[in-house]
């Protein structure tokens, strides 16, 4: 091929322009869905599908505007240099993105599900009346010895706290 061919304009529209008219645009529409309107609760995946709605708009939009200047004959964006550099950094957008859900998002991946181990959501809700049986066991642990002589009361938690209670309560 003549690389006379990318410098030479030509005004004609054919099916590849069509072609690749309508790529960008579909490109630019699933940015926009990515960036915008796609909900992705997980912390890890969410981000990671933003930061590529933002690039795919950005290129789908960029693409859109150099076919639509070369759609109008604008002389300097009839050649086709304009379209084979945005079809190469389209295809090097597709490499990353392949790159990052191969290589990098199972490692980020991993790492988030690691440090939340043993967290949950129930976690914290629960340290709190750890917290207060803490309170309540070292309030028993100073009452040791009743005033009227009984025997103590068990410390060893809620269910033992209600069985004693429905044992003198029958």
């Amino acid at each position: 091929m003549d690389l006379s061919y990318f410098i030479t304009p030509n005004p004609d529209f054919g099916a590849p322009e069509w072609v690749f008219f309508i790529a960008q645009f579909v490109v630019a529409i699933a940015g926009a869905y990515l960036t915008f309107m796609h909900v992705d609760t997980n912390p890890v995946r969410g981000p990671a599908l933003r930061r590529l709605g933002y690039a795919l708009l950005i290129l789908g939009l960029l693409g859109a505007i150099i076919g639509a200047l070369r759609r109008s004959a604008i002389e300097p964006f009839t050649a086709p240099y304009w379209m084979t550099i945005m079809t190469v950094l389209s295809i090097a957008l597709i490499i990353y993105a392949v790159y990052y859900a191969r290589f990098v998002y199972p490692g980020r991946l991993a790492a988030w599900e690691a440090s939340q181990r043993g967290k949950g959501a129930r976690a914290a809700v629960r340290s709190q009346p750890t917290q207060r049986a803490a309170v309540r066991e070292s309030a028993v642990r100073q009452e040791k010895v009743p005033a009227n002589g009984a025997a103590p009361r068990p410390s060893s938690g809620r269910r033992a706290a209600r069985r004693e209670h429905k044992r003198r309560n029958k």
